[in-house]
């Protein structure tokens, strides 16, 4: 991409919103530590992963679970090297009240990076940034997006109208 178009890119990006827009660093990219290059975290970070189903045979679970309950299911979609995913986790996930509200809620939590199964389930939502916060409503199993630039109060407000 010349420098031009990467300007633009950019600025565009910033425009839009908060999230990842980049492509995730390869490996040769990744930054040196004592011991040599620090690969991805592949997995969530944090207390509020507590209680996640992970991947694609989590997302799995988490159908299973859909159907035996008809609860509404959230789906998390990041990446470990967005740092607007870990802003969304430590502002709003980990809050109190929001991991006491989602605490009976089927959640779910993939990394589209993290294999080809949980690719080929993502792709189904159709993302264009990172975080990207999604529920099925009990009623319809239909995916609405949830803003994740919210207050913890406002996303607890926007999931209750998403379920209704």
């Amino acid at each position: 991409m010349n420098s031009g178009k990467m300007i633009a890119f950019f600025l565009l990006s910033f425009l839009i919103g908060s999230g990842c827009f980049a492509e995730a660093p390869s490996p040769s990219q990744a930054k040196p530590s004592a011991q040599g290059v620090t690969p991805a975290v592949s997995q969530p970070v944090g207390q509020w992963s507590e209680g996640w189903y992970k991947g694609a045979d989590g997302y799995e679970k988490a159908i299973q679970e859909y159907r035996q309950t008809q609860k509404a299911v959230a789906v998390y979609v990041n990446v470990s090297w967005c740092p607007y995913c870990r802003k969304f986790e430590k502002g709003i996930l980990s809050s109190p009240i929001v991991k006491d509200f989602m605490k009976d809620k089927i959640k779910v939590s993939i990394d589209p990076e993290s294999g080809a199964r949980e690719k080929e389930i993502v792709a189904q939502y159709r993302i264009r940034g990172f975080p990207s916060f999604f529920l099925h409503s009990s009623k319809t199993m239909q995916a609405m997006q949830l803003s994740t630039s919210v207050s913890p109060e406002e996303f607890i407000k926007n999931f209750e109208q998403a379920q209704k």
